[in-house]
């Protein structure tokens, strides 16, 4: 919903996003009618405004990424605060992030194309490497590391676009304090093997995350996944991962292996440097016999999310009515009662500080020099002006101001002449055509628009309608060179049949005969059944079936069948054949047996251990375990229970075996681990009711009893309470883990 509101020198349209710690809007600029650039306004939520160290990381963000000017990364114009609120003005991106992109293919049941997956990552890693190799204003690197790529980081433009967002955990050498010991920033799926072990990176780092997102993209599913953080961090620092042809059959070995190199657990095995990845992915782009370009990203993502872009477009002609304090207060005083149906408010208590009149003399001399620098930024060429979207698929180009049906005999405008009735509008819409209703008579052509990306190159209306009349005249001149050469070959052929230079044979027609088929089934035994049927197959185009090992079909016609044979203890089997007229004889041996199953014995001490053959868990009581299997087939039966240390058995199974006892015996005490994020929040643990031990994460608890059923909780002011019941029976290790991520309260 649409909720203006005053924010310093910016208009905040709408909430575009919210998180547990600041949240997005778009804006513009307050008493500015004729600029029309949107931006992003983040700010911190007014609960955590008074979090120092929050306060700093958001800061950095900016800092590090402030003087970045890339096509693939987000733009910051301004770090700023207004009252106790600290926010960053940045690029405003129309577009969806990747995560969307996935969720839509996920939906459809579908993998993105290969040459998308290369496209998008090659432009991620444009954008990258330049982050990886900027400098300061005197030459020095920044050693610059993003530390947070991921699907939500990257967002694909209506235009075709990627783009790097979000430098809040990135981390410069020279700008940024380097992190505490213990605390890992990122996201834990993308993060490197170094990462996840709390080790020094680099920018190499940023590369293996890319390479986690481009094999996510390749195969349509999650590279490191698992309901426990512990076991994400275990799984990429053991990082054995399988190639991405492995789940995509379309992905050839060319693209398998710029995804594997990214991947590679040894840092100076990966990629040097972004760039190289992409010069990699841009010579298999260009190998292909149509190159994937951002004309191609445009139109997919204009068709694919059109709903969302026609919403965009429904938005712009009431964001550009909005221009000063009058005009929010009329806008809210129009839709005040939507707000209340929709239980919401355009004003809260937190908003008042955000007011320039509740800024010190301090903070006004502060936010005046911060705004000499935005204003010197903003006088930077801007690529067309951000307020500029895509068109809708099925529509022509239009103004944001133009109704949204279309017009009848429309013409072009020219964008450049500032007497031209659709002059302002062209300042919202870009490098495009705005269009009005037209005075040409009824015997004059419509002029047609140009196709959406494309700067028109003609000023001048009546040139453009000239060049298309010459463009028509070529186009019949080919049209009568094509029904006069189709004239001559009509002509010519019947003159040379006439003469005898062309001779027509007559097709000989083959009457069917009867044809006789004879197949022989081995091995003999078991019962055998052989169906007959015209191909290709239908509901009723059964032949004929045969029972036995021979089977003789007689009386048949000519053509294409198919013979399907079963046979008892085996597979079935399905063949095709052509039948010509006379005599066949076919041999078909039955080579795929069905497994033969038994059961088989393992007793075990003590009664209540756990059972788990082949990695299945069997469940179960007693001294005495009967277990399924296949004869011939290995297996590993494990025995466990928490407190004793477990056994394993393996070998091939047999019929009506039975397996030597397994006893097992006491092993090492039980040791429990409680951790959190954020650390040192309170925790308690309890049995019954009653405490058993309190402190603050991380907790560490040695030889705990196991008999008893225990109940973690940890709270923290501010944020929700975390529990968890202990079930002892269905944990396996002595050493016991758990980890709370505490959620904010919103």
């Amino acid at each position: 919903m649409i909720q203006p509101k005053i924010f310093g020198k910016f208009i905040l349209l709408e909430r575009v996003s919210v998180g547990g710690m600041a949240e997005v809007y778009r804006a513009k600029l307050l008493n500015a009618p004729e600029f029309e650039r949107f931006f992003a306004i983040k700010r911190i939520l007014p609960n955590l405004a008074a979090d120092k160290e929050f306060v700093t990381m958001f800061i950095n963000e900016a800092k590090v990424a402030v003087d970045l000017e890339h096509p693939n990364v987000c733009q910051i114009y301004e770090l700023g605060r207004l009252g106790e609120s600290h926010y960053i003005a940045m690029e405003y991106i129309p577009g969806r992030d990747v995560t969307a992109i996935q969720n839509y293919y996920r939906k459809q049941k579908k993998i993105m194309s290969v040459s998308q997956a290369c496209f998008i990552m090659a432009q991620a890693a444009q954008g990258l490497d330049y982050a990886h190799r900027a400098v300061d204003a005197n030459g020095q690197p920044l050693g610059l590391v993003h530390r947070d790529v991921s699907p939500q980081n990257l967002i694909v433009t209506y235009d075709g676009v990627v783009k790097l967002i979000d430098f809040g955990v990135s981390k410069a050498s020279q700008k940024t304090a380097h992190t505490r010991n213990g605390v890992i920033k990122g996201k834990f799926s993308y993060m490197s093997p170094e990462q996840a072990m709390d080790a020094p990176v680099d920018h190499r780092s940023d590369i293996f995350a890319l390479g986690v997102l481009f094999w996510e993209l390749l195969t349509g599913r999650r590279l490191f996944q698992s309901e426990s953080e512990f076991a994400i961090i275990e799984m990429i620092t053991e990082c054995k991962i399988e190639k991405p042809s492995k789940f995509n059959h379309m992905v050839p070995e060319a693209v398998d292996q710029i995804c594997m190199r990214a991947l590679e657990k040894d840092v100076n095995m990966r990629y040097a440097w972004a760039s190289e990845m992409v010069v990699d992915l841009l010579d298999f782009i260009n190998s292909c016999k149509t190159p994937f370009t951002q004309w191609h990203l445009q139109n997919w993502m204009c068709s694919t999310f059109s709903k969302e872009l026609e919403s965009e477009w429904e938005k712009l002609p009431i964001f550009k009515s909005l221009n000063t304090q009058e005009d929010v207060n009329r806008y809210n005083a129009e839709h005040a009662e939507e707000y209340t149906k929709a239980g919401q408010s355009n004003a809260s208590e937190s908003d008042s500080a955000f007011s320039s009149d509740a800024l010190s003399d301090a903070d006004k001399a502060e936010a005046a020099k911060a705004d000499e620098k935005f204003q010197s930024k903003l006088a930077k060429p801007a690529g067309g002006g951000l307020p500029s979207l895509p068109p809708i698929p099925g529509r022509g180009v239009k103004s944001p101001a133009s109704p949204s049906k279309s017009l009848p005999n429309v013409k072009a405008i020219n964008i450049n002449d500032p007497g031209s009735k659709s002059s302002e509008d062209s300042k919202v819409s870009g490098a495009r055509l705005s269009i009005s209703a037209s005075s040409l008579s009824e015997n004059e052509e419509d002029v047609e628009l140009e196709p959406e990306g494309v700067a028109p190159t003609v000023s001048d209306p009546q040139i453009l309608m000239i060049k298309r009349a010459e463009t028509k005249a070529r186009m019949r001149k080919v049209l009568v060179a094509m029904i006069l050469g189709i004239c001559v070959v009509f002509i010519t052929i019947p003159i040379l049949i006439l003469a005898g230079k062309i001779r027509v044979h007559e097709v000989e027609v083959e009457l069917p005969t009867s044809a006789t088929l004879l197949i022989e089934i081995v091995p003999e035994a078991g019962d055998t059944h052989t169906a007959l049927y015209h191909f290709p197959k239908g509901e009723e185009s059964e032949i004929a079936s045969k029972d036995g090992n021979i089977a003789n079909f007689e009386g048949l016609v000519a053509g294409d069948y198919l013979v399907e044979v079963t046979k008892e203890g085996y597979t079935p089997e399905s063949f095709l054949l052509k039948l010509e007229n006379g005599k066949s004889e076919s041999r078909l041996e039955m080579t795929h047996q069905l497994p033969q199953k038994t059961e088989y014995v393992v007793n075990v001490e003590p009664e209540d251990a756990h059972i788990f053959v082949n990695g299945v868990y069997m469940p179960g009581e007693g001294s005495e375990r009967r277990i399924e299997g296949i004869v011939g087939a290995p297996y590993a039966v494990r025995a466990f229970k928490l407190g004793y240390e477990p056994q394993t058995l393996t070998g091939n199974v047999e019929n009506d075996m039975v397996l030597d006892p397994i006893e097992l015996v006491l092993g090492s005490p039980v040791t429990m681990t409680v951790a959190s994020e954020p650390p040192r929040s309170p925790v308690t643990v309890t049995s019954n009711g009653k405490v058993i031990k309190r402190g603050e994460t991380p907790l560490f608890i040695d030889n705990v009893d196991v008999t008893r059923d225990l109940t973690i909780e940890v709270k923290r002011f501010g944020y929700q309470t975390w529990s968890q019941s202990v079930d002892f029976d269905s944990l396996e290790s002595g050493d016991i883990r758990f980890f709370a991520d505490l959620k904010p309260v919103e």
